[in-house]
């Protein structure tokens, strides 16, 4: 008998699709790892012929690396009863950080922006259906990431 239940291992995969297609979907993302856009679709599938199929560890730890964010990790740390928190180091100080400029203001403020106006668009019939979480989540994704720049050319957390 397995482990792990089987709503942790559809939060696998549910973690394995945000993944990849924040690293740019399966098309893209076949050219930086090992295995190619079919597996990887089947690895993210719900479907029952599929139920098995996860991604091999070092393939997950490439999805988060070029989505930018700690995806599959973050699910499975959840799982087993962890936080994934990020590691910010400002000891080596032969890396000069270029401040923040206007520029990153303007493109977190339209990265929030983003994620209103897909919490707004999906409220306009009082509910929130699958193809619309998904594009919340792809945007809360993108949001974080830009807050997460934002961090590290300040220097990190306080």
């Amino acid at each position: 008998m397995r482990t792990i239940s089987d709503k942790q291992g559809l939060t696998l995969k549910a973690a394995t699709r945000r993944s990849v297609d924040m690293a740019g979907g399966g098309d893209a993302f076949q050219h930086v790892t090992r295995i190619r856009s079919a597996q990887l679709s089947k690895c993210g599938s719900t479907g029952e012929e599929n139920a098995e199929k996860f991604l091999p560890i070092d393939v997950a730890v490439e999805a988060d690396i070029e989505a930018g964010l700690p995806i599959i990790l973050s699910a499975m740390a959840d799982i087993v009863g962890y936080r994934v928190t990020p590691i910010v180091e400002c000891a080596d100080l032969s890396v000069a950080l270029a401040p923040p400029t206007h520029r990153d203001l303007v493109r977190l403020n339209s990265d929030l922006m983003d994620v209103v106006r897909a919490v707004g668009d999906a409220l306009d019939d009082d509910h929130v259906d699958g193809r619309e979480k998904k594009e919340i989540t792809r945007e809360i994704d993108e949001a974080i990431k830009a807050l997460q720049a934002l961090q590290q050319r300040i220097g990190g957390a306080a």
